[in-house]
């Protein structure tokens, strides 16, 4: 089936993120908090003085984003796993437009390699709101990506 196009809901995003073996899984299930994500690039001013429009450079690109959910075992077991490690991971976040993914559907993410992928760097439970947190920032050189085709 083609790709569809037009407004979509959060209901058809597909959340996938390595486990401890290096295994793209679906926590998809055990998440209802998606932060925003995408690359945001630092800016610094160089207008000169006799310049007519302003003008920027663009230095580094920051790409941080938080996962949350219910409290329950599988969550906990995965993500105690990963958070801190220092090991990159494969993320992948499928957006769905009006079904569940399909290739050609937009997507964003990052393989991972030795050199580049997220590192989980934040995992927390809080018992009386019966949720996790965690957060999750760039690893290495290459920077995720907006895309059509899922992360390995």
């Amino acid at each position: 089936m083609t790709a569809n196009t037009g407004r979509t809901h959060s209901k058809w995003l597909t959340v996938r993120v390595d486990n401890s073996g290096g295994t793209l899984t679906d926590i998809s299930a055990y998440t209802n908090t998606i932060g925003a994500f995408g690359v945001t690039y630092d800016t610094q001013d160089v207008t000169a003085f006799s310049d007519l429009v302003k003008n920027v450079v663009i230095g580094q690109p920051v790409a941080a984003f938080t996962l949350g959910g219910p409290i329950d075992t599988a969550i906990i077991t995965h993500m105690s796993a990963i958070n801190g490690t220092g090991t990159p991971l494969s993320v992948d976040l499928m957006m769905g437009i009006r079904q569940a993914w399909q290739a050609g559907e937009p997507q964003y993410g990052i393989s991972m390699s030795a050199t580049s992928g997220y590192l989980c760097h934040d995992f927390k439970v809080d018992p009386v709101a019966n949720t996790w947190s965690a957060a999750f920032d760039m690893f290495g050189p290459t920077a995720p990506a907006f895309g059509t085709a899922s992360e390995s």
